[in-house]
């Protein structure tokens, strides 16, 4: 039994990594008939990265993430609490949710506790290698868990736990690189590197890639790049590469993703679950370099997973240099076998079939719900 016209409330903002995969999923939902609402925060990342989804329906949230008890911004954290309750509230007597699809981070545990409170059925997905402080805190209230990766460390029973994977957006499809390369005006006989720090660009990254460039210098006729900055980087970025002389092309943020991917040879990010998502959806060698301060280092865990798997080259940002990035990546360009290998292997890793999984779940407990 397929049931129609759900209200599905979605909170999943506050990074790329929660928002994305809500909105594959809010897609999927519209297109068999349910209501999607996503819940988002107001931070600019949520802004540009749903701008072009004018089709969705969205709110925000005036929250902000747990700064600790003894943290300056205290004050504010309880402030913003407040005002987003009150907000969520309303929302909830407006668009009278019948269930809570929650993607994790600070934006949804005002949703969750008032579904609780409401007694809505509640599904949690948990996209990284170790799950964040929301999922474990309502987890127990939880029908399900959804998982993005097998190896998810959360402390609740076998049955509430389903591994999905996690939703890409619809539009990332493989093109053919050649295509990609000419429609950017980039040299599909070059090696592409594509480089870039998540939604929100990552200056550490940023600077040893900068630091690593001199070093490759006598490849600079047989290689170019593609590298999402972020906006602060930008403009030191842009000059860097251009006073060596390199063939590349930068952008603070793009909705190009699928076209970048496609075109690439080795892709060097951040270790973000939904990147790593992408990464092997699209087969491709990567070298990932976990954002060091990221909640219970989960990003250093995430890219353990493609490390075992041998998809992946893995460097802490805090050890790495330019010259060992710079040897690494010689390794992966020049052998052909070891990169074709690595990409192989992740894509292995890759579930295809995520977001109709989720969207089944959703139906069931909306089934079970109204009967």
């Amino acid at each position: 039994m397929i049931m129609k016209g759900g209200n599905i409330l979605i909170p999943c903002g506050g990074t790329g990594g929660h928002l994305f995969p809500g909105i594959a999923v809010a897609e999927k939902l519209m297109e068999i008939g349910h209501n999607p609402l996503l819940i988002l925060s107001e931070k600019e990342v949520d802004k540009e990265a749903i701008k072009n989804k004018n089709n969705i329906a969205w709110q925000s949230l005036p929250v902000m993430g747990w700064p600790g008890f003894f943290s300056k911004k205290i004050f504010s954290f309880s402030l913003k609490l407040f005002r987003g309750y009150k907000k969520c509230h309303s929302i909830f007597l407006t668009f009278n949710p019948d269930l809570i699809l929650a993607f994790g981070g600070f934006i949804s545990a005002i949703p969750l506790y008032l579904g609780l409170q409401q007694k809505l059925p509640l599904l949690l997905h948990e996209a990284n290698a170790t799950a964040g402080l929301v999922t474990k805190l309502f987890s127990r209230f939880s029908q399900y868990v959804l998982l993005g990766m097998k190896e998810c460390e959360i402390n609740v029973s076998s049955s509430k736990k389903i591994f999905t994977g996690i939703p890409l957006r619809k539009e990332m499809v493989k093109i053919d690189r050649i295509e990609a390369c000419r429609s950017l005006d980039l040299s599909p006989a070059r090696k592409t590197l594509f480089i870039f720090g998540g939604s929100q660009g990552a200056h550490g990254l940023n600077q040893l890639v900068l630091k690593t460039l001199p070093f490759l210098l006598e490849r600079k006729d047989q290689i170019q790049f593609v590298h999402l900055t972020g906006s602060k980087d930008y403009e030191e970025c842009l000059r860097s590469y251009n006073d060596l002389g390199y063939k590349a092309l930068l952008e603070p943020f793009s909705h190009r993703m699928a076209t970048y991917y496609s075109l690439s040879d080795l892709v060097i990010s951040r270790a973000g679950a939904t990147t790593l998502t992408e990464i092997c959806a699209f087969g491709l060698p990567s070298i990932l370099i976990p954002y060091p301060y990221a909640t219970n280092d989960h990003q250093k865990k995430n890219a353990v997973v493609l490390e075992k798997a041998k998809a992946a080259f893995v460097f802490e940002e805090s050890k790495a240099s330019p010259e060992t990035l710079s040897q690494t990546l010689k390794r992966v360009l020049d052998d052909r076998q070891l990169s074709q290998e690595m990409g192989r292997r992740a894509q292995l890793m890759f579930e295809p079939n995520s977001t109709d999984k989720i969207v089944e779940i959703v139906e069931r407990c909306l089934c079970k719900r109204r009967k």
